[in-house]
């Protein structure tokens, strides 16, 4: 009986672990990225690790009245490459760009930006990344909290990543 009640405490924990948890319990080993983007169902979002090759759903999570969807993700730091999305939750686009990729630097707050997916009328998947430091003010706080006290890095689409030190960020950004 005493290991059923463990069991089930277990995965209790597990179930409540947010995509953020192994960030906050490794930052060291681990990247937090986060992005808005225009999906408005619960659909992953894609990446490949550049290096390993590994596929990594990161789930588009809504919160209160807002349509717009909120990436976040615990991620190995490194490079990662865009590679399909779902703006339905049906029907899955591939990406191929020479630009689709972001950069995460470990013990960091990773922001990408707002993505904006669409199909052309060429059938054709496409996206726009739009990347502005003041716009993490905008994020709901449960997700804004998570930049408080750390350093934030541009995780911008096709871009190298710039990394701000959190005592810099205090005097430009209000987190609180």
């Amino acid at each position: 009986m005493n290991k059923l009640i463990g069991l089930a405490a277990a995965l209790a924990l597990v179930a409540c672990a947010g995509p953020e948890s192994a960030f906050k319990e490794d930052p060291q080993h681990y990247a937090l990225f986060v992005a808005v983007s225009n999906v408005y169902v619960d659909a992953p979002l894609t990446v490949k690790n550049a290096d390993t090759g590994e596929l990594i759903e990161i789930k588009t999570r809504h919160f209160g009245r807002d349509d717009r969807g909120y990436l976040v993700a615990s991620l190995p730091p490194g490079r990662y490459t865009l590679e399909r999305y779902s703006l339905d939750g049906i029907h899955v686009n591939s990406l191929e760009t020479a630009n689709g990729y972001f950069n995460v630097a470990s013990d960091c707050f990773n922001y990408g930006g707002a993505y904006d997916f669409e199909v052309g009328s060429d059938g054709q998947p496409s996206y726009t990344n739009t990347t502005t430091l003041k716009d993490i003010e905008q994020l709901p706080d449960n997700i804004r909290k998570l930049a408080r006290d750390r350093d934030i890095c541009s995780a911008a689409m096709g871009k190298d990543s710039d990394r701000l030190k959190a005592a810099d960020v205090q005097g430009q950004l209000a987190l609180d």
